[in-house]
């Protein structure tokens, strides 16, 4: 048994144990320093009054072991320490013009980031940490403004508008179950859709617009440089010209059979650049297409988040410009399933990846399960064990990788 497995049982087993109190939700920053929402606290009044006048700053560390125990590219010295922090400044207009300026917020987002993940060992596919890859690889230690942008909420919140340099997740392609970095699944292609990246890298500048008619429809769309990236501003190179340019429409169904909370998402996206094909060629338009659903099963009370749900996606691109055809997942999650422990999360994922059959190289398809569960110590503290299983790791006949982790995040 290897050193990061045993870690994550001994986190699996005795900390549930240790932290016997029963979790609640945040509250604030009364009380004692366990109970409060973030590490550092109010910093003595001034973070509400600041928040008060519309300046809210975030900035939260994430700290990963992982170990590559079996199988995969290489199992050598294959256990590794990666980390990175996140730092979210938000000005809301309201606020701090006393209601001249209603419904508008400048978000400034920066994330150093610092040692490499294990995913160069696996050679999957389909990294299975995307923590150390964000914001541009995992080559060296690097300081992004990752993210900058305005966004303005319009007629009661049926309208919303979007523009600036930003990253597609926040809005495009997202899940309940499936999709925060910070208390659920690593592996990429239990986050998103793994095909995405190829039209709108992480990050570029863009506009978006988001149509509310219902509370149970959104209808979105964006407008983005295919061509951008987290390490430069893109001011030189975005929307020069018809090409390296991509679009992306997506349609959130929201309904509650047997009212339980669901959504149903249908996304197309495309991109007219110039990209060479598998068979030798160019081609100047790329496309894809997606669906995404997260289902309820369960919940303890009406209007809870606490209870059991299902979730899954399912992907088609372009094969001639994109390494996988078609994308499936599908999984189980659950939040508080433990008494006592009402603020834990846990999920089971599986997914598989169909290879484009014009790459010349022997890639055809590879799978993977990931299970983790997330321990809210604190409010502001997350330990995060964590078990993956790829099948076929990079698509050829790699033996199946083995790799388990630990997850540590606070909130400060």
């Amino acid at each position: 048994m290897t050193r990061t497995l045993l870690a994550s049982l001994l986190v699996f087993l005795f900390v549930p144990v240790v932290i016997a109190q029963t979790t609640t939700a945040p509250a604030g920053y009364g009380g004692s320093w366990p109970e409060w929402s973030k590490a550092t606290g109010d910093w003595g009044g001034a973070r509400t009054a600041l928040a008060d006048k519309g300046i809210t700053l975030d900035w939260r560390i994430t700290q990963i072991v992982q170990e590559n125990m079996h199988g995969g590219a290489d199992t050598n010295g294959a256990i590794k320490y990666s980390g990175s922090a996140e730092l979210e400044l938000r000005l809301d207009t309201g606020k701090m013009t006393n209601g001249a300026w209603p419904g508008g917020t400048f978000v400034f987002f920066g994330e150093p980031r610092w040692g490499r993940g294990v995913n160069r060992h696996v050679g999957s596919l389909m990294p299975v940490n995307l923590d150390p890859l964000l914001p541009d690889s995992d080559d060296s230690c690097e300081m992004t403004l990752s993210e900058f942008f305005y966004q303005q909420v319009l007629f009661d919140g049926k309208l919303v508008l979007i523009a600036g340099k930003l990253w597609g997740a926040r809005a495009f392609d997202t899940n309940m179950f499936a999709n925060d970095e910070e208390t659920q699944f690593m592996n990429l292609a239990l986050r998103n859709y793994p095909m995405i990246g190829n039209f709108l890298p992480y990050t570029t500048l863009g506009a978006a617009a988001i149509v509310n008619p219902t509370d149970w429809l959104s209808i979105l769309t964006a407008v983005a440089d295919s061509d951008g990236r987290a390490t430069r501003t893109g001011f030189d190179t975005a929307f020069h010209g018809d090409a390296n340019t991509s679009i992306i429409h997506e349609w959130d169904f929201t309904w509650k059979p047997f009212g339980q909370l669901g959504h149903q998402r249908f996304g197309i996206v495309t991109a007219c650049k110039d990209t060479p094909t598998y068979s030798g060629g160019m081609q100047d338009c790329n496309l894809a297409a997606y669906y995404n659903f997260d289902q309820y099963l369960w919940t303890e009370a009406e209007g809870s988040d606490q209870g059991v749900g299902i979730f899954g996606r399912f992907g088609w691109a372009d094969r001639s410009v994109n390494p996988i055809e078609y994308f499936y997942s599908f999984g189980v999650s659950g939040k508080g399933i433990i008494p006592t422990r009402d603020r834990d999360t846990c999920g089971l994922g599986w997914y598989f990846g169909n290879a484009s059959n014009e790459i010349p190289a022997p890639i055809v398809q590879e799978s993977g399960i990931e299970m983790y569960y997330s321990i809210e110590v604190f409010p502001w503290l997350h330990i995060s064990p964590d078990f993956q299983i790829i099948c076929n790791p990079g698509g050829g006949n790699a033996d199946t990788a083995l790799v388990g982790g630990v997850r540590f995040q606070m909130d400060l």
